[in-house]
């Protein structure tokens, strides 16, 4: 089934059921999770099996304070997806910085604090002790650099070797609504481009050979789901996405500092890359 949408919410929202076999849904104060459990649920809403939760947020419109419980929110999520004892992380931000519509994944990677070149006598001497490794890397995109991101990953990958990827991608909504308003996250990794009929290579654990988490806040929505059609030639976007982009990475970027460096305030952690 060829999705207009990267949320699985509302891939199951179009299947027009009330209950899938294969496919779990729950809801709790403002978070959706949606559970493909086998194959005929990855067949019914055109995702692979794992968890994609939803989390609702006030529009990044008129977002003025992340320190508003969304932060740990988002971050305790996050941790439950990441794999236990997960201590090197690779962050990507994926997207063209040229683009602002597309440019949430490499927004996202100047807000989280990259550790890895930290030495370990520097940690005990800043009382950091506990410090996670974090690499970060800007991907940009296959027009630009003639190289698909999912490669770039995985040379790194092959490289420092971590035991997790969080990958950041603006993504596509069915939903005028929700653009801007919902931050997604999953643990099956991701196909960027996809829900604008652009598919690029698999970002997985499968692709991979480690676990990856993504991330990412739909930015445009497509003119045939707004006019009622077929027609899947625009997307659209709000007039307001050089807002939403730039709140959205600020608060995926300090989500993923406070999941990951515990020992840091969520205050102190912003001072260090706000």
């Amino acid at each position: 089934m060829e999705n207009r949408t990267d949320l699985a919410v509302e891939c199951y929202e179009e299947s027009k059921k009330t209950k899938i076999n294969g496919v779990k849904v729950t809801q709790e104060q403002g978070i959706t999770t949606v559970d493909v459990l086998n194959e005929n649920g990855e067949k019914a809403i055109g995702k692979p099996v794992g968890s994609y939760i939803t989390v609702e947020v006030p529009s990044f419109v008129n977002d003025t304070d992340i320190f508003d419980g969304r932060l740990k929110k988002i971050s305790d999520i996050l941790k439950n997806l990441l794999p236990p004892q997960c201590d090197n992380i690779l962050v990507a931000g994926l997207g063209n910085m040229d683009i602002t519509a597309d440019a949430l994944g490499p927004k996202t990677n100047s807000y989280v604090l990259a550790t890895r070149h930290i030495s370990e006598d520097l940690k005990k001497e800043m009382g950091f002790e506990n410090l996670k490794k974090v690499s970060t890397v800007r991907t940009g995109v296959l027009g630009e650099t003639g190289i698909e991101s999912a490669e770039i990953i995985k040379g790194i990958v092959n490289v420092i070797n971590p035991q997790c990827v969080i990958v950041v991608d603006a993504l596509a909504s069915s939903s005028a609504e929700r653009l801007g308003t919902t931050v997604q996250l999953s643990d099956t990794g991701i196909f960027p481009g996809s829900g604008v009929g652009n598919h690029r290579f698999e970002i997985s654990k499968k692709t991979l050979g480690v676990p990856v988490v993504s991330i990412g806040i739909p930015t445009v929505v497509s003119t045939g789901v707004i006019k009622g059609a077929d027609d899947n030639s625009m997307f659209v976007t709000p007039r307001e996405i050089d807002r939403v982009t730039e709140q959205g990475a600020k608060l995926i970027g300090m989500s993923i500092n406070v999941c990951l460096q515990s020992d840091i305030s969520e205050r102190d952690l912003y001072t260090l890359v706000g």
